[in-house]
């Protein structure tokens, strides 16, 4: 087989660590998409078998291919100094807190010093791979909501993200107040499951899955579509003004959640009707791999040190 330059890349979540190997066009190589629990809460240990496990994924993939691996992206949460590569996170990954996972990945068998390894933040990800593939190829002030496990947010002026001197979005929004706590108390997973119960305190459950109370509301059941229609509301009434500021011309849906959004399409938009800039709200492009294309679009950016 033709021997090809190819870039492995990570999208590192709080419950899975998802990963391709693309192409320079951003093609995903068919075979090469690989998931593996992240292990967040767990040890060092388990932490860094897992990310390892996917890393030698990716390059024995590239071997029986035939092809060279050029470079190794992730996109990860903060905090985390993303140009040394060293993690800063306590809330989640606390495992690897200060841990310089550059150095440690270009130690690996196979991979080596001269390798070009990155990391990105997953939220200018997810917007940059939405500026060159996506839905928001078309706008100068584009802005994405990641929905997960947590709730992160990034914005671009004039097709540039905005980001503070670590690497993260300039502008964060989980830790926003937000009744009786912050934004990520009911907007993320966690957040869903708390408005559903609050909605049905006689009969509370734990036991529930945000994809559970999605499919309950498909099928119209009032208090998981009420949980959606809160959920979009509180969104909205914590977005305005940071859009409004801005001038954000494309607002877009990221993560697992965003595969629910025409469940909280309609409060969200209502909510946002004063945004004047606000041509479209709609979910990423491609919620699966929207991630991957950011993380290529940003790996030749990486400057080494």
């Amino acid at each position: 087989m033709i021997d090809k330059e190819v870039y492995l890349v990570v999208d590192v979540g709080g419950t899975f660590l998802k990963s391709a190997v693309m192409n320079i066009n951003g093609s995903v190589l068919d075979g090469s998409d690989y998931t593996i629990p992240s292990y967040s809460n767990a040890s060092e240990s388990e932490v860094l078998a897992s990310l390892k496990t996917c890393i030698n994924e990716g390059l024995s993939f590239a071997v029986e291919s035939g092809c060279r691996m050029k470079g190794i992206g992730f996109s990860i949460p903060g905090p985390f100094d993303y140009r040394n590569g060293i993690s800063l996170m306590k809330h989640k990954f606390h495992g690897l807190y200060q841990l310089n996972l550059k150095e440690l990945i270009r130690s690996m068998p196979g991979v080596g010093i001269d390798m070009l390894v990155c990391f990105i933040h997953d939220a200018n990800a997810v917007l940059i791979g939405e500026q060159w593939f996506g839905n928001a190829q078309n706008y100068n002030n584009s802005a994405v909501v990641t929905l997960g496990t947590g709730i992160g947010f990034a914005h671009s002026q004039n097709k540039i993200i905005q980001c503070n001197s670590l690497g993260s979005p300039s502008v964060s929004i989980y830790s926003t107040p937000c009744r009786n706590g912050i934004l990520e108390d009911y907007v993320s997973q966690r957040g869903i499951l708390k408005i559903y119960n609050d909605l049905n305190p006689e009969n509370v459950c734990n036991d529930l899955t945000v994809q559970e109370i999605g499919k309950y509301a498909d099928e119209g059941d009032t208090t998981s579509l009420r949980t959606f229609l809160i959920m979009g509301e509180i969104l909205a009434r914590s977005l305005s003004h940071i859009l409004q500021e801005r001038m954000i011309e494309c607002l877009l849906l990221g993560g697992q959640i965003s595969k629910s959004y025409h469940l909280f399409e309609q409060s969200l938009k209502e909510g946002l009707n004063d945004v004047e800039s606000l041509q479209q709200i709609s979910p990423v492009k491609n919620i699966e791999h929207a991630a991957f294309y950011g993380i290529l679009a940003s790996i030749n950016l990486c400057k080494d040190i």
